[in-house]
């Protein structure tokens, strides 16, 4: 049985509450951390989008494309994204919110 694709990744994180959790790690490059309830996507994550929102239904406020995840350090059962931040990949998410963030697959009537 094939693994199902995520194709993007929506996860509620105001902008104000981001300046200890947002850091850049290089050329056009972020770590955001520390996401609860996502180790179970994470493996999946590798090169999906990921979107930071204000609010659900809000435009994300910062994106790009995930390029690894690993453990959080100071927060056990955590993770924290990679991403190459790219603004053309910014978009809102309407629908499919829960637990504070929002998954869209490949096989969803969403994407």
């Amino acid at each position: 049985m094939a693994e199902r694709k995520l194709l993007r990744l929506h996860l509620l994180a105001r902008s104000d509450d981001q300046d200890r959790k947002l850091m850049s790690v290089g050329l056009g490059e972020c770590e955001s951390g520390h996401w609860v309830k996502l180790l179970d996507a994470a493996p999946a994550a590798i090169g999906a989008e990921i979107h930071l929102h204000e609010r659900q239904g809000d435009r994300s406020w910062k994106a790009g494309r995930i390029t690894g995840w690993r453990p959080s350090e100071v927060l056990p059962g955590r993770i924290v994204f990679r991403f190459k931040v790219d603004p053309m990949l910014q978009r809102t998410q309407r629908s499919g919110w829960g637990n504070e963030q929002a998954r869209v697959w490949e096989d969803s009537k969403q994407a």
